[in-house]
């Protein structure tokens, strides 16, 4: 009697396909989230769940300031702050020192308001989306570095600093002294309603708090 052979095969999927961006300088990034894996109970110490998962302490938090063209820079308020948070501080002060006024996403047509082609020349590696694709805010915060969202339309910024099965955490740079929780499908609605931009630097966050 002849056997059947059934091989299976464990796709892992390319959060680089579909329209998401993802944009590495000096040296590849893989963007994906993986299953730990088993080990025996040890001495390494359990971490809790932290609510929110980028719990950007408030003296990190970059409010929003006027360019020198009177625009909002809510963008860049949003960017400073992901940076501090993923340990970048010099870069961090850099880039508030260096921009400001509002920013499309990588709009061709314009040079000077072009955050995609600011944060290449800069060497940023940065990952994001413009398709509203909800994977990105997944990884984003499941991988505790947060991202900036477009919200209002698509004339405002954000930060999202958690992202679960029911809730959204978000920081405003316009009022930085708390987090407001938004239900996830209502803040999912809110983002693709504003062009679906999503955007963070790739650099390592800040530990989970331990227990």
């Amino acid at each position: 009697m002849k056997q059947l052979v059934v091989v299976l095969l464990l796709l892992t999927s390319c959060v680089g396909c579909d329209g998401l961006a993802i944009n590495a300088i000096g040296g590849g990034i893989q963007i994906a989230s993986a299953r730990p894996t088993a080990t025996r109970k040890s001495n390494i110490p359990a971490f809790r769940k932290e609510y929110p998962t980028v719990n950007l302490p408030y003296a990190l938090r970059q409010k929003n300031w006027r360019g020198d063209l009177g625009e909002g820079s809510c963008v860049h308020a949003t960017m400073v702050s992901l940076f501090r948070w993923q340990g970048r501080y010099a870069t961090a002060e850099y880039w508030r020192r260096s921009y400001g006024n509002g920013e499309y996403a990588d709009d061709t047509r314009s040079t000077s308001h072009n955050l995609a082609r600011k944060m290449q020349r800069d060497g940023i590696r940065f990952a994001y989306t413009v398709n509203g694709d909800v994977r990105f805010l997944d990884w984003a915060c499941s991988t505790r570095r947060g991202c900036g969202v477009t919200v209002m339309g698509g004339r405002h910024m954000v930060a999202l600093v958690h992202f679960d099965e029911k809730w959204a955490g978000i920081l405003d740079n316009n009022d930085t002294e708390k987090i407001t929780w938004v239900p996830r499908e209502t803040f999912v609605a809110e983002w693709l309603n504003s062009n679906g931009w999503a955007v963070t630097p790739v650099y390592t966050p800040a530990p989970p708090l331990p227990l």
